[in-house]
């Protein structure tokens, strides 16, 4: 498992647990938008927001669940 992680979770590896848990959010939404895309879901749909500022444009934003 740890491997696994490593190969989803870029370098430098979070130390604290909030860091990991950010991580890991982010490795599950880019697993899920690769399937998306996979699936030739995009020919018919397209997301924006927070989530395109950040994966598009290398912008820092990430919305947490309160």
């Amino acid at each position: 498992m740890q491997q696994f992680l490593q190969k989803l979770i870029p370098a430098p590896m979070p130390t604290t647990p909030a860091g990991m848990v950010r991580a890991m959010r982010e490795a599950i939404q880019s697993l899920a938008l690769l399937g998306l895309w996979r699936a030739r879901f995009f020919e018919h749909a397209a997301f924006y927001g927070g989530t395109a500022l950040r994966m598009l444009y290398g912008l820092d934003r990430f919305s947490y669940p309160k």
